[in-house]
């Protein structure tokens, strides 16, 4: 039977009406109806993908499982229902790369107390995943917790020689005397009890190397040392650092008149340092580790163009599928290492928003002027890597005039929800907002860029736009399941993403990029102590540097007026040297708006000493 066009515009119509809300059909008075043709099966599509992805054979999507192959496969085999063209340049759907998993201990790992007592790997200790392969060996001294934290008085380091000695140092941190306090309570501890902020502070005090003591284990002994997949951290490599069991050192020390649980106790009961020297302690500590490189795989479809003229350039819309496996690495609860970590909201809830926008888009009798990029990223959990091979080893990637991607769009509350990167883009703004008011949609937008997989082709001044709707308790747990999700919400976040899209797409020219404050690694993730100090540099992630090299810097930012450009490599800031973007982020957290540092660049190769006067993030 044919139905006349202006009944099959109607009844879209009524049919998104109702799928989508009164506020929602409303915006079809400015919006082509056919766009929304596909939207009345949305949530159903969004279960569905949610359902498969964070599914308990899936394990976690971590890029060292069997799972994240059949979530690979999945992307595919929807992007190829859907009519899409495979787009990776070998002319299939995968473009493969290879990234760092973890590390295995080779034997050649040693550690001994003294001159006399051998200790047995993996039984009596283990190396830390952060460790570089060295060895160190000499005086030991006892340094706490191995915290600094200058502004509320409290330094587990005053009067401590720690140069060129190895630091015994206690997991976790003094539980919190008062609301000042700047620590936290099991199982939620700040940021200062994060094994990556105890091997930085021990490095910036000189130390050689570290060993770590877990004193809050009494009667748990089989979970006491951490594997080192679950210790590592990209920023690491720079200390030699390792996990030895409580009831191999306490009685080494213990004959040597030094009591741990009662130091320990001390510094509980009156959050106050009890560090000091270790007469005659003297370590040598040996470790040798190899990476563990696996092959993944980003998964890229495209939608071709329909105007001459613009077809060869593209929009990327993207999401990363990856998760944390077996919560091994990247977890915040480490009792829970070992357990499937479905990551539904983080990243089922953006991959599914990517599929069914693929979806709709492929099917949609409107065709965008340029062609559209779909891409479901792997490696984002370990560091960007997938992006970052995207935009590095994709010839289409040099005609990309912007970047959406989808990151954690699963649990939106009322009618809200943050973009990231709105004024990367001159005009972003504008159309998100428009959109967002046509859909009844509330938009928070954040003049920072966020990290995520849009932060790698920002880093190569691709105008983005990060779709967000929010932390919650779940994140980053075993906990993280489907059932939580906002079906609805995210059929939401589906809706603005495609009219946002579709209007950069369809623009007849693309929008100028505009330079924006950066944030370290993490600021949607609980890092503990805030950044209120501004500097206004931007970060190239996919660099290999010692140090934090730039991929640019923020317009009329403090960055930008002490001199600092694009293709600098920051090695000091205010007399501390910068090894990667942990000490950085340390660093600012030092300091104070108003505070002029002194910052030590290499440009081609030279080093040179800037001046610069912080601000207020605010």
């Amino acid at each position: 039977m044919t139905l006349p066009r202006w009944f099959k515009v109607y009844l879209r119509a009524v049919l998104f009406g109702l799928t989508l809300g009164v506020t929602a059909a409303a915006a079809l008075n400015s919006w082509p109806v056919e766009l929304a043709a596909q939207a009345p099966s949305a949530t159903d599509e969004l279960e569905r993908h949610v359902k498969y992805l964070a599914a308990e054979k899936l394990s976690g999507r971590g890029v060292d499982t069997d799972g994240i192959k059949l979530a690979r496969d999945y992307v595919a085999a929807e992007f190829a229902k859907y009519g899409l063209k495979p787009g990776a340049p070998n002319g299939s759907y995968f473009q493969t790369f290879t990234v760092t998993a973890g590390v295995t201990v080779l034997a050649s790992s040693s550690l001994r107390l003294g001159n006399e007592t051998l200790l047995n790997l993996n039984d009596q200790w283990i190396p830390l995943g952060l460790s570089a392969s060295a060895r160190v060996e000499g005086e030991a001294v006892f340094a706490g917790y191995g915290i600094t934290d200058k502004e509320y008085g409290y330094d587990d380091y005053e009067n401590l020689d720690a140069s060129g000695k190895v630091v015994l140092v206690l997991r976790y941190e003094p539980p919190p005397q008062d609301a000042r306090s700047p620590f936290k309570k099991s199982p939620d501890y700040s940021g200062h009890s994060a094994l990556r902020s105890k091997a930085r502070n021990a490095r910036a005090h000189g130390a050689r190397g570290l060993l770590l003591v877990d004193l809050n284990r009494d009667g748990n002994a089989s979970d006491e040392l951490l594997s080192t997949n679950s210790s590592l951290w990209r920023g690491g490599g720079t200390l030699v650092a390792a996990q030895v069991k409580r009831d191999a050192i306490e009685p080494w020390l213990a004959a040597r008149g030094i009591r741990l649980r009662e130091l320990k106790k001390q510094i509980d009961q009156l959050e106050r340092p009890a560090s000091m020297p270790l007469p005659g302690f003297t370590v040598a500590l040996q470790v040798s580790l190899a990476e563990t490189r696996v092959q993944t795989d980003n998964v890229v479809a495209l939608l071709p163009g329909a105007e001459p003229s613009l077809k060869n350039e593209n929009i990327v819309v993207g999401a990363h599928y990856d998760h944390l496996g077996l919560g091994n690495f990247g977890a915040l609860d480490r009792s829970a290492a070992g357990a499937i970590h479905p990551g539904a909201d983080d990243n089922a809830s953006g991959t599914a928003v990517l599929l069914e926008l693929a979806r709709r888009l492929a099917q949609s009798p409107h065709k965008p002027a340029r062609t559209i990029v779909f891409i479901a990223f792997s490696g984002e959990e370990l560091g960007l890597f997938g992006s970052r091979h995207y935009v590095n080893a994709s010839a289409s990637a040099t005609s990309t005039k912007a970047m959406l991607n989808l990151d954690m769009v699963g649990r939106m509350r009322g009618d809200k929800l943050t973009v990231f990167g709105t004024r990367s883009g001159d005009g972003f703004s504008a159309i998100v907002n428009s959109a967002a008011k046509r859909l009844g949609l509330q938009v928070n937008e954040s003049d920072d860029v966020g990290r995520s997989d849009h932060q790698s082709f920002y880093n190569r001044r691709i105008p983005v736009l990060h779709f967000f709707t929010g932390i919650h308790d779940d994140y980053p747990r075993a906990s993280d399941s489907w059932d939580k999700l906002n079906l609805e919400g995210m059929a939401r976040v589906a809706d603005l993403a495609m009219l946002t899209a579709l209007q950069i797409a369809d623009a007849k020219k693309p929008f100028a990029f505009v330079s924006l404050p950066s944030r370290p690694p993490g600021p949607v993730r609980r890092t503990g102590q805030a950044i209120t100090t501004y500097l206004g540099s931007i970060p190239d992630y996919g660099m290999e540097a010692r140090g934090v090299a730039l991929a640019g810097v923020a317009e009329g930012s403090p960055a930008a007026l002490a001199g600092l450009r694009k293709g600098d490599v920051i090695i000091a800031l205010a007399s501390k040297k910068i090894l990667n973007i942990e000490d950085l982020t340390a660093v600012l957290q030092e300091q104070k708006p108003g505070d002029e540092v002194e910052i030590v660049v290499l440009r081609l190769g030279h080093a040179v000493s800037l001046k610069a006067t912080l601000r207020s993030r605010g």
